[in-house]
């Protein structure tokens, strides 16, 4: 195997121990959601009043597909519609106070984890990883 390869297997690997990690440890099952509402819940509370297509963009999701989350969060309470004060015809989604508290205590929780992995590192260090990640992954965006 050469080093270019070994090099990519490892960086799988790595990444695949961090999914793992952050699956294994993570708070869709204590909320009561799944991971997809879990991703719409949070881009919505970033969000606040935008429109299913754009949500939808922005997930890289069809628009179909956000609405079907869409009522489904409704249907638990986490989610609200409401009419676009500059067009009618159109709808804003909004989170709902219990749906920010979610979206609050999933983002602290996903902080914790991040904050423990990084603690093993100096400033410097995470510094230089964070800045490495950074730069490999410009070729994906």
């Amino acid at each position: 195997m050469t080093k270019k390869m070994a090099n990519s297997k490892r960086l799988e690997d790595l990444l695949a121990r961090v999914h793992r990690d952050w699956e294994a440890d993570d708070p869709k099952p204590s909320l009561g959601i799944t991971g997809p509402q879990l991703s719409l819940l949070l881009s919505l509370s970033e969000n606040p009043g935008c429109r299913v297509q754009d949500t939808a963009h922005r997930l890289d999701l069809t628009a179909p597909t956000i609405s079907i989350g869409v009522r489904r969060l409704e249907t638990l309470g986490l989610v609200q519609r409401d009419s676009d004060p500059d067009d009618q015809r159109a709808v804003c989604l909004y989170l709902s106070a219990q749906g920010r508290r979610i979206a609050t205590k999933a983002r602290a929780q996903r902080a914790v984890r991040m904050e423990r992995m990084l603690a093993t590192l100096s400033d410097d260090e995470q510094q230089a990883l964070l800045g490495l990640l950074e730069r490999a992954l410009t070729v994906i965006d």
